[in-house]
Parts: C-alpha cells; structure tokens; sequence
C-alpha cells in the first residue's frame, strides 16, 4: 500500500511511471555526476600546473612530489564515480520506462477484453441485461451523488446504524481497487447498452476501437433521456455579481495555485476567479480560475456549477458552467489572441478541459486537481498538469485517463490515514489536494521543478496585475 506522502508520476511524453522518490533520486544522481566532474575538472587544471620537474625546480622535497600520483589517483577515482552515478541515474529512469510501458500494454489489453466482453454479455442476455442497460450509464453519477449525500448524513445522524452504514460506504469508495474498477466500469458502458441492443459483439468491438461508442454517447444517452423527462436540461446564465479588481502577484508555488481555486459560500458565491497580467508591449495574460461542483441539482437550480452541467460536459455538450465561465472571461477582456491558462478542481477541472479542448481559446496551460477528465480530449500542445487521487471516487467517473502528454501526479491520500468522519469522498476534498501540491513543491524531482517552474512564470513580471471574482445564476424559463 502507498503512503500517503508517496507521488506517483507518469505522462509529460513519455511512457514513465515512477515514484516521486525514485525520480529524486534520478535527478540527484545526475546533479552529484555534474558535481564530480566539476572536482575533476579542478584537478585536472591543478594537475597539468603541478609536475615533478616543477616541484623540483622550486626547492620543494621530494617526497612532495607523490602529491602528482594522488591527484592521478583523484582523478580516476573521481571520474569513474561519476559515470555510475550517471550511469545508476539512466537505469531509474530506464525502470520507470520499462515499467510505465508495460502498465499501458496492461491497460490497454484489459481495457479492450472488459469492453468486449461487456458486448458479449449485453448481446447474448438483452432480457437480463435490459433493465441494467437503463441504469448502468447512471451508475457513476448517482454512486458520486447518492453517496455524498448519504455519507453527509442527510439523515437522522442519531441512528447507530446509519452511521456505520456510512463508514462502511466510506471505506468502500475510497478503496483505490474499487475506484479502479469504476474506471474500468465507466469506459464498458456503452459497449454492453450496444450489445444489448442487438449490435454484434464484432460491430460494436469495431465501433469502439475506432472511439465511435465512449463515455460522451453514454453521458449524451442519459442527457437526452433526462430531457423528455424534463430534467438535465441546460439554460442561459447571468451575471449576478462581480467583484472589484484588486491587485495580485502570481502564484510562485502549486499550492498557492489550489488555494486559488474558488470554493463558493454563501458569503463568497463566486465560481470564476480570473487573474489579469499587463505588461507593456506584451498581450495581457490571464489566469482562470474555476470552482468544482456548488449543487448537484439537475432541475430547478439557479446554480450553474451543478448536476446538469457535470453531465453535459462529459457528454461533450454546451454546459452552465462553460457559459459561466465563458462569460466571464469576455467580461474581463479575454479574446481568442490572448494566452490564458486554466485552473480547475472537480467540475472546474472538466470546464477548463473543455475550454481548452475547443480550440476557441489561446490556451498555453491547464492545471487541473480531482477531476474527471480521462475522455476529455486536451490538445498534445498544450502544457498539462493533472493530479489526481486514487481513492477519489470523482476522478474514476471521467473513464480511464487518456490525455499521454500530461504530467499526471498521483496520490493514494488516505494511504495508512484513517478516514475522517462525516466527509464526503474525502479523496476529493480540495483540502486533500492543497496537501498534494505542498508535496509536489517539496519534491526533487526534475519532472515536478520543471511543471512548476512553467506555470509561476507565466504571470511573472507584469507592471500590472489584477483579480476579478464572478458569480453567475443559470436563468430559468
């Protein structure tokens, strides 16, 4: 079992999968290699000063001269010493490749043997499978909803047996194996609805492989559905209230980035925080900030960041939350020209994925904490930075996760951790990710330096800077 403080890193265009740790490590070596090779080159300079003939020619003893065999002896010694250390830093770096490669062979075979085999069994049983078919694309948002209701304890908190019922819920869908598993489930939804339908196990395989069928058919399935019922429609949204810009630096630090993030109350409503950097000369740069999931309501809500909205965007549809946020940035001066990075946590992290994804934007980052974006398409360009937890119900509902070019950052967080009370999927409390990205600012890790070093400089150095909050209300007909 992980750690709690143990990161696993992957992605960033390559294939590795290493700990935080063994990419330290990596990097040390290689900085002691540089180090060494440094003395070796002082010696070196010392050496081709220092001879016998010298020595000698000065008055100095001879037995001074056996300095001249032990800087020989130095130098081999120094210079052998550093090649290991280079050498043991490429065999981590090997491992983590070699590892990382077999894990995508292992994914992507399992993968496609769950989604064929979930054709199989809605073909060959439609009476069984006909009830389950109707239900089983629903199943990740209402596990998601349901559980974080019924472990809020919207009933009586009195009642012994509710409260374990609770813990054990807890416990159950924060297993990192369970949430796994809903990963898996999520991407054979629509092969097994297929099967049931009557489409031969080897036409919907083909339909698959080829990305015709996916979580967005399921996710546009039950969006439909929902609106002959009259719910999970989406509306218009409204601007209802913003603040005044107030001056800002930009955040030095990717725990300052996560505590950017806006996390609305009643007292502070907004969910779009946008920062505005000018410098002379230089197009303005931007930083947005949204907010995750306010209401998981999917009717009769003024809330734009809601229920409806999580379904809508990974249906790939026009969502609340993207108009929200779009609008605000069109309030604060964002074109299509201008460089803008975004920032999200939870539905936040799948608005800014979709906000990038559309192309519409000059997008030169995307940072995204807890969020279920795995079949969101971010484009190769674009510099990503996705942590998740893997006890973080949330993320599994976004599928598996797809986006190869993105550093991914990974965490067990209640690894060896006991479970708090009466919070709901505590892996994906923002709290929990503020805790990562201290991790993640501490790490050696050239990966990590690199990652944050990108993202502090794009608001550095700018004459002037300002942020704005938002808070927008859908409008109800």
């Amino acid at each position: 079992m992980l750690v709690s403080d143990e990161l696993i890193i992957s992605g960033g265009g390559s294939h590795a999968v290493a700990t935080d740790e063994m990419l330290s490590n990596a990097a040390n070596l290689l900085r002691a290699a540089d180090m060494t090779r440094d003395i070796v080159g002082a010696i070196e300079m010392v050496d081709a000063r220092l001879t016998i003939g010298q020595l000698e020619s000065l008055g100095i003893p001879t037995a001074a001269a056996l300095a001249e065999t032990d800087l020989d002896y130095a130098h081999f010694a120094l210079s052998q010493l550093a090649s290991r250390a280079e050498l043991m830093s490429g065999l981590v770096r090997f491992a983590a490749q070699a590892y990382g490669l077999g894990e995508a062979i292992s994914e992507s075979l399992i993968r496609r043997v769950a989604a064929d085999a979930a054709a199989v069994i809605g073909f060959f049983f439609p009476a069984w499978a006909a009830t389950v078919v109707l239900t089983s694309p629903l199943l990740p948002i209402l596990a998601s909803i349901g559980v974080a209701a019924f472990v809020l304890g919207r009933a009586d908190p009195q009642l012994s047996d509710q409260k374990w019922m609770s813990t054990q819920l807890n416990e159950l869908i924060s297993d990192p194996a369970f949430v796994r598993a809903l990963r898996y489930g999520v991407m054979t939804v629509d092969e097994f609805a297929a099967g049931a339908a009557g489409f031969p196990p080897s036409l919907v395989s083909a339909l698959s492989t080829a990305g015709v069928i996916g979580l967005a058919s399921s996710a546009g399935f039950i969006q439909r559905a929902g609106g002959v019922a009259g719910v999970l429609k989406e509306t218009p949204v409204a601007l209802k209230r913003t603040t005044q810009p107030e001056p800002v630096t930009a955040a030095e630090s990717v725990e300052e980035r996560v505590k950017r993030i806006p996390q609305p109350a009643d007292e502070r409503p907004e969910q779009v925080r946008i920062e505005k950097y000018e410098t002379l000369g230089e197009p303005h740069r931007f930083e947005v900030y949204i907010a995750g999931t306010v209401d998981f309501a999917i009717s009769g809500s003024t809330e734009p960041v809601d229920g409806t909205s999580n379904l809508s965007l990974a249906a790939g549809q026009q969502s609340g939350s993207i108009a929200a946020v779009a609008a605000a940035m069109r309030e604060a001066g964002i074109t299509s020209e201008s460089p803008v990075t975004f920032n999200g946590h939870s539905q936040g992290a799948a608005t800014a994925a979709r906000l990038a994804e559309s192309g519409e934007y000059n997008t030169t980052g995307v940072f995204t904490v807890g969020g279920n974006i795995g079949q969101i398409d971010i484009p190769d360009d674009v510099p990503t930075v996705i942590v998740e937890h893997t006890d973080d119900l949330v993320v599994a509902a976004g599928g598996l996760q797809d986006n190869r070019h993105a550093l991914t950052v990974e965490r067990h967080a209640f690894g060896g951790r006991t479970l708090p009370e009466g919070v709901p999927v505590p892996a994906h409390q923002l709290s929990e990710y503020r805790e990562t990205a201290r991790l993640m600012d501490q790490s050696d890790s050239r990966e990590l330096q690199s990652a944050a070093h990108r993202m502090a400089v794009f608001g550095r150095g700018a004459t002037t800077a300002t942020v704005t909050s938002y808070y927008y209300e859908r409008v109800q007909p």
